[in-house]
C-alpha cells in the first residue's frame, strides 16, 4: 500500500467518522425534541382539566361563572407573561448547552461505553 492509497483509507475512515457523528447527533436531537414535545402535550392537557375545574371551582366559590373566567384566563396570561420574561433563561440557554455539548465534545473513538 503506498501513500496516496492510505490518505484516501484515511480521508474514507474520517468521512466516515463524520457521517456517523451526525447521525448520532441528528437523532439525539430529535430524541430530544420528541421527548421535550411529549412532555408539553402532557403538562398542557394536565393544565386544560386543571384551568376547567379550577374556573368550575372558582365559579361556584364566587358565584358567578364570568367572572371565575376572567381570572383563571388572568392567571394563565401572568404565567405566560413570567415564562416569556424567562424564556432566555428557560429555554435558549438550555438548547444552547445541547447542542454546544452534542457537536463540540471531545469523543474519544477507542473508548468503549458500557
Amino acid at each position: 500500500m503506498n501513500i496516496k492509497e492510505s490518505v484516501k483509507e484515511y480521508l474514507g475512515l474520517k468521512s466516515d467518522a463524520f457521517k456517523l457523528g451526525l447521525v448520532e447527533n441528528f437523532s439525539l436531537v430529535i430524541n430530544q425534541f420528541l421527548g421535550t414535545f411529549l412532555l408539553i402535550l402532557v403538562l398542557l392537557t394536565a393544565l386544560v382539566f386543571l384551568a376547567t375545574g379550577a374556573n368550575k371551582w372558582l365559579g361556584s366559590v364566587l358565584d358567578n361563572p364570568i367572572a371565575a373566567s376572567f381570572i383563571t384566563g388572568g392567571f394563565f396570561l401572568l404565567l405566560f407573561l413570567v415564562l416569556f420574561l424567562l424564556r432566555k433563561k428557560l429555554f435558549v440557554n438550555t438548547f444552547v448547552r445541547l447542542f454546544a455539548k452534542m457537536f463540540f465534545e471531545e469523543k474519544d473513538p477507542n473508548a468503549r461505553e458500557d
